[in-house]
């Protein structure tokens, strides 16, 4: 077994992000909740969810908006 070493902090803050994307601190928050949201389905640690959903963002602040659609996809393409 092997140790996993992590900083409980993320490249950038909620309004970092709104700068970097030019837009409001509340759209980021918004979209820091869902992330926070969907992390949460990976670990009981709200700030690990919190950390992961910051980094994915400061990737590309509809991450969790693309991954729901992405997701979407794939049960349709199940269906038929």
């Amino acid at each position: 077994m092997f140790k996993v070493t992590t900083t409980l902090t993320s490249r950038y803050t909620p309004t970092e992000l709104s700068k970097k994307y030019k837009t409001t601190y509340e759209k980021v928050i918004v979209q820091l909740n869902k992330g926070i949201k969907t992390e949460g389905e990976h670990t009981k640690n709200k700030l690990v969810a919190k950390k992961i959903a910051l980094d994915h963002l400061a990737e590309d602040l509809f991450y969790y908006v693309l991954l729901m659609q992405k997701e979407l996809q794939i049960r349709f393409s199940q269906i038929h």
